[in-house]
């Protein structure tokens, strides 16, 4: 099978930064998808698709199907920039968000000729787990009610969490977590309390939330990891009925816990699987798509039919706040004197001058 090939326009300007990232990032990953891509500072002639990395300098002739990078739109001058490029020099303004393209569809540019293509992330960061704290004793008569933990071991995956947990006799009950898949950071006493109270201490702010299952009037650790602003899970007795706000989730029965770790496990769990799409593989795959279309018939219109992405804000409960901000707070933010000059500094006019400047300046006697 032949290769297509695409031209990712990359300004001087914008080199060394996160538009360059993303130019190699589909550089790398079109290889899959039967396009080579390289990198050039303006249109090219032998390619079968020119991709501006930014819209901000793609008002450029181009004799082959063109696209460009949209986003950061937030005055009416880099508004009205991209609607005169899509309507002279680009076939398809590749937007970054549903939320521009409807900015820009609010704004007269024709839907046919915008898209979104959602950004990607480079999958590298370590997995964050729920940081659990417990800073008491476990006694023979079980007046802390480990059990309960026992029993949500028993019922529940953990994976999502860490246990640290500071005090004798837990030994037993960390069994249980880890096989349920927890992670466990036991910090056993010592013979010097002073001492064990200060690794207590700098833990704290590191707990996401402070656990303490006892009935009996209350754990001062609360206290301090109130005093950290870290929320807590609790019973709701004792003196921690008497802390304004102190009581984040409360749980009195062993339901009470069920529900409360299955919820922070299940938030962890849809935040995961938010992005977990939302690789660079996945982004090159949805470039292909578009730039096939418009290689082949030269169309726009089907193009959001073709991305996995549906192509209107997915995001629901937020449907009804004002997308990209009011059209008042876009002409507002266009009195601001930087954005006037940073939208003089796009013509090209003064853009060719700028070059010129930027040219002499690198010329070695």
């Amino acid at each position: 099978m032949s290769m297509f090939r695409v031209a990712l326009i990359l300004q001087p300007y914008n080199k060394t930064w996160i538009l360059e990232k993303i130019a190699h990032r589909l550089q790398e990953h079109l290889k899959g998808f039967d396009f080579t891509a390289e990198m050039s500072d303006r249109p090219l002639r032998d390619v079968d698709v020119n991709h501006h990395m930014s819209w901000a300098f793609a008002n450029l002739p181009s004799n082959v199907p063109s696209t460009m990078f949209i986003t950061h739109l937030d005055n009416i001058y880099k508004i009205k920039q991209v609607k005169s490029e899509l309507k002279h020099y680009v076939d398809m303004g590749i937007c970054i968000s549903s939320d521009t393209v409807q900015q820009l569809k609010n704004f007269g540019i024709r839907s046919e000729a915008l898209c979104f293509i959602p950004p990607a992330h480079d999958g590298l960061v370590s997995q964050k787990r729920i940081v659990i704290g417990i800073t008491t004793r476990v006694y023979p008569d079980g007046r802390k009610r480990e059990d309960l933990l026992v029993r949500l071991a028993g019922d529940l995956r953990l994976d999502a969490f860490e246990f640290r947990i500071f005090g004798k006799g837990w030994e037993d009950v960390i069994s249980k977590l880890e096989k349920a898949g927890a992670k466990v950071t036991y910090f056993q006493e010592t013979d010097d309390y002073q001492k064990d109270y200060e690794t207590i201490l700098r833990a704290i702010p590191v707990f996401d939330y402070y656990l303490y299952l006892g009935k009996d009037e209350g754990s001062l650790g609360t206290l301090d990891a109130l005093a950290s602003g870290v929320k807590t899970i609790i019973t709701p007795q004792g003196f921690h009925l008497d802390i304004p706000h102190g009581i984040t989730h409360p749980v009195m029965e062993y339901k009470d816990v069920l529900d409360v770790f299955r919820s922070l496990a299940n938030d962890m769990k849809n935040r995961l699987e938010g992005v977990s799409n939302l690789n660079w593989r996945e982004y090159a795959r949805r470039h292909s798509l578009v730039w096939r279309q418009l290689i082949a018939a030269g169309r726009t219109g089907d193009i959001q039919h073709l991305l996995s992405v549906p192509q209107e804000a997915v995001t629901r409960e937020y449907k009804g706040h004002a997308v990209g901000g009011s059209r008042y707070d876009i002409y507002r933010r266009a009195l601001n004197p930087h954005a006037i000059v940073s939208w003089l500094s796009h013509l090209p006019v003064l853009r060719g001058i700028r070059a010129m400047i930027h040219k002499s300046g690198n010329v070695k006697n």
